[in-house]
């Protein structure tokens, strides 16, 4: 059976893709997004035929349908950490992802990619946090 997919949460002006003959249409977010364009939308971005034409091997482009764990919010992890420590990890998280994003980040407002939560533990461990952290929450969403 195959699997069906609603997406409604599509970032404004993602380029989308064409090529139904690529080896995997199927499973790209690119392309699988494009299929469900409604009849009524008058302009989207796509990413040039003619550049796709010249690709050889992978495309740069692709992205897949699989969803991902994003982490939301950090503060059960910050509460956690003996105050020497949570001072240290705010100010290397404030670094590394500047003041502003690093509020929004601890409250949960914006979600931390599977990359970035990697990132993030680093930055406690290198700041003496032992064992993997918890984020508050967690949600799948797709990896735009």
């Amino acid at each position: 059976m195959e699997e069906e997919h609603h997406f409604t949460n599509v970032p404004y002006n993602y380029p989308l893709c064409l090529n139904r003959q690529c080896p995997k249409a199927s499973t790209c977010l690119r392309q699988l997004v494009e299929q469900e364009v409604p009849d009524s939308a008058e302009y989207w971005v796509v990413i040039s035929p003619k550049y796709q034409a010249k690709l050889k091997g992978a495309c740069p482009h692709y992205r897949s349908s699989q969803k991902v764990q994003y982490a939301k919010g950090c503060m059960n992890i910050l509460d956690n950490l003996p105050h020497k420590q949570r001072q240290l990890a705010i100010i290397h998280l404030m670094e590394y992802f500047s003041r502003r994003t690093y509020y929004r980040i601890r409250k949960g407002e914006r979600l931390l990619s599977p990359a970035e939560q990697r990132d993030v533990q680093k930055i406690l461990k290198q700041c003496g946090a032992t064992g993997k952290q918890e984020f508050d929450a967690y949600v799948e969403d797709y990896e735009w």
